[in-house]
């Protein structure tokens, strides 16, 4: 299988893996927001991803669909830190809005990165947060 090819079979597992992963179960309770890592945190995780393609982060997520949404994940913290993203008034939405906002967003990361895996993620990453948040919860994005 070409690499290009294997990018859009790991897109369709990357929205399918992201979809059960981040389910509407994924609500924060007090406990879970005491968890939340420090910015500085935030930003070494993402660290070694951000000069990173698509391509790139695909072949250092070994071609493992959910060691790759870990990596888009981590990037995208740099995303909420960056535009003061308010996940809270995503929550504030319905269930099914904030299923929307899921969809959206993967499924953005996913034809951005298979119209071109030289794209750089961290790039890819932040326009599909920020068109996802602008078009299910525009009041949470402060930009």
């Amino acid at each position: 299988m070409t690499t290009r090819g294997q990018i859009i079979w790991a897109v369709a597992a990357l929205l399918a893996a992201a979809l059960f992963m981040w389910g509407p179960t994924s609500e924060p309770t007090r406990a879970s927001t005491d968890e939340y890592l420090t910015v500085e945190e935030y930003i070494e995780q993402a660290r070694p991803y951000l000069h990173m393609s698509c391509e790139a982060a695909w072949a250092e997520a070994k071609e493992v669909p959910e060691a790759y949404i870990a990596i888009v994940d981590k990037v995208s913290a740099i995303s909420f830190l960056n535009h003061d993203l308010d996940i809270e008034e995503v929550y504030a939405h319905s269930a099914e809005d904030q299923e929307a906002l899921r969809v959206d967003y993967y499924t953005a990361v996913g034809d951005s990165c298979r119209e071109n895996p030289n794209y750089l993620l961290a790039g890819v990453v932040e326009r599909a947060l920020l068109q996802a948040f602008t078009d299910i919860a525009p009041e949470a994005v402060d930009d």
